[in-house]
């Protein structure tokens, strides 16, 4: 069974705490645009979702005396952004893909533009 992959508008504001996934291009303004299933789309939720529960760790451990907690929600985060990037350059339209390209996202989150192929 093959599912239909529809266009989306994705909203990226502060990293990735506050974000917006949309169906329909409507008059706001969106960062980027992906072809995806609905089951694709389910998983980039998901990953956003880990970046806001990992925003409110780093935050809460920023505020206490644990030890190393820190460092890993912050690597916890980063790979989470690097996925949420990943998923956005993979399934990006040409213009997001040219756009990621030129702001150094690739290079700067360490992805190798050769091995983001589409899924």
């Amino acid at each position: 069974m093959v599912l239909d992959k529809n266009r989306y508008y994705i909203t990226l504001q502060s990293g990735t705490t506050v974000a917006e996934i949309r169906d329909e291009k409507g008059s706001s303004t969106y960062d980027f645009e992906v072809e995806a299933t609905d089951v694709e789309v389910g998983m980039l939720r998901d990953l956003l979702n880990n970046c806001v529960h990992g925003d409110f760790m780093m935050w809460m451990h920023g505020h206490t005396l644990w030890s190393d907690m820190p460092d890993r929600d912050n690597d916890e985060y980063d790979d989470n952004l690097r996925a949420i990037y990943q998923f956005i350059y993979q399934h990006g339209t040409s213009k997001t893909k040219q756009d990621l390209e030129q702001m150094g996202v690739l290079k700067t989150l360490g992805l190798d533009r050769n091995e983001l192929r589409p899924l």
